[in-house]
Parts: structure tokens; sequence; C-alpha cells
């Protein structure tokens, strides 16, 4: 039978692929009338290269973990921003059966968005541009026991856009911890920005059902889980700030080992409700990224999380954090 190896949380965030002097660069030229909220502060020339320092010393000791489970194959919970769906079909969880896919490493445009501005596009060579090994058995027997719990995944055995590649929530994370690309994955888009979204409840819900559908697969193999976005961040949105509060109660979530703790401070937060940023249908903030770690959490439920740490970034601004789970 297949053994659940490790699970690992991450953010993954533009600003973790630009280098700290860019940071307050970006803040400038994001700082227009209004954009920030009042309080937020704006770090120095010398706490964005500390802060930077950390992120990747952070993220390399998750890929430390993930080298040392031994994985044979990685369940990706990620979100889908207009990279594969559209308003002619947004599912609200699918899942990736076909034999592989491509995608940008980190992604299509070169730089961090920003206001009225326009990025040049990089091109899909070697440098930029990836191809995966997907896990079509895996993957279908994800569907199938998921149906069979009462889910409704959408079923992708290829690309619909596939000049645009897979989510860059997929991408970045393998960019992270499988450098080489080396590793099948069967990514699961959970919807995030874009309607119909599912509650944290409910993603709660999917990480028990996806552990258990891990513990029956009968293939002898190792299989990691990763939980891709987050915490906080609303970039570009009027005041934008970050909520520590909010960060803080999912990291304790995470170090407590209650992943259901977790799902209820995200419904308590940003949970639906008619006309909020958090409505059913409509757009939201990358915060509903958050949805990803609540999944990758309850796949982990009952064993205490190690919070690597947790960094925020006010150029952006956003809570970046990393975590992991040991459980073989």
């Amino acid at each position: 039978m297949a053994q659940l190896c490790s699970v690992i949380a991450t953010s993954h965030s533009p600003f973790l692929f630009a280098e700290a002097e860019q940071w307050g660069q970006i803040r400038k030229l994001r700082d227009l009338p209004g954009r920030y909220a009042p309080d937020a502060p704006a770090d120095s020339a010398g706490e964005n290269v500390a802060k930077h320092a950390r992120c990747m010393a952070a993220l390399a000791e998750l890929r430390a973990r993930l080298d040392a489970a031994r994985p044979d194959v990685l369940i990706i919970f990620g979100d889908d921003q207009d990279e594969q769906f559209s308003a002619a079909n947004t599912p609200a969880l699918a899942v990736y059966a076909g034999p592989e896919f491509t995608g940008y490493r980190i992604s299509r445009f070169e730089g961090i968005p920003l206001p009225d501005t326009l990025r040049a596009q990089r091109p899909r060579t070697a440098e930029h541009w990836a191809a995966v090994r997907g896990h079509p058995g895996l993957a279908r027997h994800l569907v199938t026991g998921l149906v069979l719990a009462g889910f409704d995944p959408a079923l992708m055995e290829r690309l619909p856009v596939p000049d645009e590649g897979m989510s860059h929530a997929i991408m970045r994370p393998l960019h992270c911890l499988c450098p080489a690309f080396d590793l099948p994955a069967v990514p699961v888009l959970v919807n995030c920005c874009h309607g119909p979204r599912p509650t944290g409840r409910r993603c709660y819900q999917l990480g028990r059902a996806v552990r258990e559908l891990i513990e029956s697969w009968p293939a002898d193999q190792r299989v990691a889980v990763v939980g891709s976005g987050g915490l906080w961040h609303t970039p570009l949105a009027p005041g934008a700030t970050i909520d520590e509060r909010f960060n803080a109660e999912i990291l304790a979530a995470v170090t407590a080992g209650r992943a259901e703790d977790m799902a209820a401070v995200f419904d308590r937060a940003l949970g639906p409700a008619p006309g909020g940023a958090e409505a059913a249908l409509g757009y939201a903030s990358g915060t509903g990224e958050t949805r990803n770690w609540v999944a990758a959490a309850a796949v982990a439920d009952g064993t205490q999380g190690v919070v690597v740490d947790s960094v925020p970034v006010w150029a952006s601004p956003i809570g970046v954090a990393f975590a992991y789970w040991s459980l073989a």
C-alpha cells in the first residue's frame, strides 16, 4: 500500500523570485495614493535583504525535508488564476490526470505585477519552461475516490490552454522544492480566487478524503503532499495590508496539528457572505489561497506541524510562510 511520507505548505508569491533590492523599488512603484493602508510600514533596504534571506533559507529547509522524505510522487493543492480556466468554465475542484504537463517555471511574464504596466513575456525555452511527469494512476484513484466520498471533481487529461501552461501555483513550488522537475506530480486545483469557491470547511474535508485515498492506493509508493499559496495578501487592492492576526491563528493551528481549527479561522475571516469579498461567486483576494494550506494540513491532521518561518513582506504586502509535517 502507498505511504504518506511528508506534507509541506509554502507561499509562492512572485516576491520570492525577485531580488531583495527589487522589493523596495516595487514598493515605490505600487505606492499610489490609497493603495496601501495608512499603517502599512515600508521596510528599509536592509530589512528587505534580511527578509529575502529568511525566505530563501526557509525554502531550502523545505527542499531538504522533501528530499529526506524520499517521495515517489507529489500531490499538489494549488489554484488556477486564468491560466487554464476562464469564464467559459471554472470548476471548484479539478484533478489533472494526464501523463505529462508543461508550464512556466515561475511566470509567463517577467517581473512583478504593477499598476497599469505591461510586462514582457518570457520565451518557452528550457530556462523558463519545464515538462513534468503526471501520474494518471494515482490521479484517477483520487477522482474515483473523491466522487464516492461526495465530491464532484473535474477530470483533466490535458491542458485546455497548452501555450499558457500549468498554473503557477503548481509550477512554482515544483521549481523551489524539486528544481530538477524529476518527480511525477498530480495537480489538485482548488478554486481560490474565482467563483465557485469552496469553504475552508470543505477544503478540510477534501484533505481528509485525500489522506484516506493515499492510504488506500495499492501501489507501493511514497506520497508527499504540498499546499501552495497564501497567506494573507490583497496586493493592488485599495488599502492593502497584512492581517497578522489571521496569519498567526492559521500558523498556530499548524503547530497544534488542528486543521479543522485552521478551516474555522479561514471561514470566520473570509467565509462566503452575500456581497462580501469572499462571496461564493466573483473575484476574491489572493488570501483565498489559504484554502490550499487547509487542504494540505487536513492530510496531516492530528500531527503537529513545524512553521519554518513566517515573513511579512510589506512591499507586496503579503505574509509569506513555510511549514511542514513529518509523517514517515
